[in-house]
């Protein structure tokens, strides 16, 4: 009888990790979605984010090829003692990319609210993977529609995001991703806790931040604080008062000699460790109730290292809910 063998990593069905492909209507309760939004028609920066959903599933792949032919079909990070086990079945489904309109934005932003809405619903964890940073403001207004409660956000990014009109792109642009969800009453600003920013950032921006009751906790504070206090420090602050936070990641966070797969070049950002760490943290607070991995632009990098640091990032965040870790 012929039988498949374990395939490498460079061949099979692109999903993430490996998981089975499925739709909304056969999700169970508990189980993580990962969905994409191959979309950066609202990017300000260097073209290309819209293909990062492929290229971190591809990356995901080379990350549980390691898993799968290894003799105990488990691994063990030396550094944190975190094991990851093969998937459990129905633990982690990929939806596949959600459609987008390139000529119509609003039809693309109903399309993301829909379906995150609609993941929730069931009773699942949606890992969304972008695109550009954007597409976090309609996942936000979903994920919040479907909890029906408050809900805080926790963003890893350099930049706060808070921006208004933009004199190019208008009002609907990824630098106006936090703006939209403050304005529109989607999160309150005590429960906004930014992570990672760094450099120079509009004075009205910062302004904002601090008017609103926003944390910023800067890419040198996460050095200066430690890893477990800046997790805890960003969880009580976005999880104050709120049923579910949502987890936004924009590749950015991290230092262009470490990923430079993205539209901005970043200087003085966080390390890849780092993002890692940070990741372990938060996976052990069950009040995030989604996460989205935005910005990477493969075309950009030059040896795959930011999709592959996205990928594990995501595995971090989602490894006690899968991965046995």
């Amino acid at each position: 009888m012929y039988e498949r063998d374990l395939l490498p990593s460079f061949a099979g069905i692109n999903t993430f990790a490996r998981a089975p492909r499925g739709d909304v209507d056969g999700l169970n309760a508990g189980a993580v979605a990962v969905a994409s939004v191959t979309h950066d028609g609202t990017s300000s920066s260097r073209q290309g984010v819209r293909h990062g959903p492929k290229s971190i599933r591809e990356a995901s792949a080379d990350f549980i090829f390691d898993v799968q032919g290894s003799s105990s079909q488990s691994m063990v990070n030396v550094l944190t003692g975190r094991t990851i086990s093969l998937p459990r079945e129905g633990t982690l489904i990929d939806l596949g990319d959600l459609p987008v309109y390139p000529m119509d934005l609003a039809r693309t932003l109903a399309s993301c609210r829909d379906a995150i809405s609609a993941i929730v619903g069931k009773g699942a964890f949606p890992v969304v993977l972008g695109g550009d940073h954007y597409v976090t403001y309609p996942l936000v207004e979903g994920f919040k529609s479907a909890t029906g409660g408050n809900v805080g956000l926790i963003q890893l990014s350099s930049q706060l995001d808070l921006g208004e009109s933009d004199a190019v792109w208008g009002t609907d642009w990824h630098g106006a991703t936090v703006r939209r969800i403050l304005d529109g009453g989607l999160v309150e600003g005590k429960n906004i806790a930014f992570v990672g920013t760094q450099g120079y950032i509009p004075y009205r921006e910062w302004e904002l931040a601090q008017d609103s009751g926003a944390t910023v906790i800067t890419a040198d504070a996460v050095k200066d604080e430690g890893i477990e206090a800046t997790a805890q420090r960003a969880v009580d602050a976005a999880g104050d008062g709120c049923d579910a936070i949502y987890v936004s990641l924009d590749i950015d966070v991290v230092d262009s000699g470490f990923a430079s797969g993205t539209g901005d070049v970043i200087i003085g950002g966080l390390t890849p460790a780092e993002l890692l760490a940070l990741m372990l943290e938060l996976s052990r607070h069950d009040k995030i109730g989604a996460m989205d991995v935005v910005e990477v632009a493969p075309d950009l990098d030059i040896r795959g290292r930011s999709q592959r640091l996205a990928a594990e990032a995501i595995i971090e965040l989602i490894a006690p809910r899968v991965f046995g870790g």
